[in-house]
């Protein structure tokens, strides 16, 4: 999923007048909290190089892509001061985070290398 594909689909679940540039670098900031979440728990490096492209592949798939989509929703309301719609949609942020967050520690389990002797 690339970061126009995220922006354009935002812009028509709600419009708004905050600038391309704008919902860049709030994409640009979750991308990065997310790589730097999934390299704690796997062999992926925290690379921020993706802020230098134009239009990056981001790190979640299409399955949870929601993430992104939210998360610009709720700056998008908190820039416009509205809030009770920040509230909400930064609840619906932090679910879907949570959630992923929770299927990808499942699923990338650290590798452990204290082995107990008894």
């Amino acid at each position: 999923m690339k970061a126009t594909d995220i922006i354009t689909r935002c812009d028509n679940l709600k419009p708004n007048v905050q600038s391309y540039a704008q919902k860049r670098k709030w994409l640009d900031k979750i991308e990065s909290d997310i790589r730097k979440y999934a390299a704690r728990y796997s062999s992926h490096s925290g690379d921020t190089s993706f802020a230098h492209c134009e239009d990056p592949e981001l790190f979640l798939d299409s399955n949870y892509s929601d993430i992104y989509v939210y998360y610009l929703i709720s700056m998008i309301d908190l820039a416009n001061q509205e809030y009770a719609l920040y509230n909400n949609s930064s609840s619906f942020f932090n679910a879907t985070l949570a959630q992923w967050q929770k299927e990808y520690r499942r699923t990338h389990c650290p590798e452990c290398s204290v082995s107990i002797k008894i």
